[in-house]
């Protein structure tokens, strides 16, 4: 009897205890719901990672961007002030070709130029002389296209940079350190001097101190 009793009195606890159950447990959509929220949040955590991944990369992509930049600046500088060096370079061999020609040259204008001044007043209008006068014009026609000018000039300061002081002499009519007489003419090529004037330049008179009773 006593068996039968604590059977009974099982059956009328089972359907308690699964009614207890069944509200511990929480319902289907609940349980659907939680599950969505968390992958939601995984997702949005996953997605914050590869924005961060991307956004380092892009820094890291503009970090090289800007460092291929300065290189290219650097380069193009540089080819620039190559160019310009060598520019530089060219021209000054070429000025400097270009002298050593005249130098050469030089001596050749200066003898039809004493050709010229030698020859007799009676002579000036003789073939021959306008001959070496028509070479001279052209040959000092050549050097103006050349960008050669002509230094030295009487009545100028005496410059050493320009002038090549061959004789000093003494002149009381005219400005100590003026040039009297121009021996040879000097020449230029730009700023390069192909060769000085030579020059006779005037000097302070000397004073002789005395007296005479």
């Amino acid at each position: 009897m006593e068996q039968n009793g604590q059977r009974k009195q099982n059956q009328e606890d089972l359907p308690e205890k699964s009614k207890q159950q069944e509200e511990d447990q929480p319902a289907e959509g609940q349980s659907d719901a939680l599950d969505a929220e968390v992958v939601e949040a995984e997702l949005v955590e996953e997605a914050e990672q590869a924005t961060e991944e991307v956004q380092q990369e892009l820094r890291a992509a503009q970090q090289k961007a800007e460092e291929y930049l300065d290189l290219l600046r650097r380069t193009q500088a540089d080819f620039v002030n190559y160019r310009r060096r060598m520019g530089q370079e060219q021209a000054e061999t070429r000025t400097t070709a270009q002298i050593a020609l005249l130098q050469q040259l030089l001596p050749v204008l200066d003898d039809f130029e004493r050709a010229v001044e030698a020859t007799p007043a009676d002579l000036e209008q003789h073939p021959w002389v306008q001959g070496l006068l028509l070479v001279a014009r052209r040959l000092t026609s050549q050097l103006d296209q050349l960008g050669v000018r002509q230094i030295g000039a009487a009545g100028e300061q005496f410059d050493p940079r320009v002038h090549d002081a061959l004789t000093l002499e003494e002149r009381a009519d005219v400005p100590e350190g003026a040039i009297i007489q121009v021996v040879r003419s000097g020449y230029a090529l730009g700023d390069r001097i192909i060769r000085p004037a030579q020059v006779v330049v005037a000097g302070a008179p000397s004073t002789v101190g005395g007296s005479s009773e």
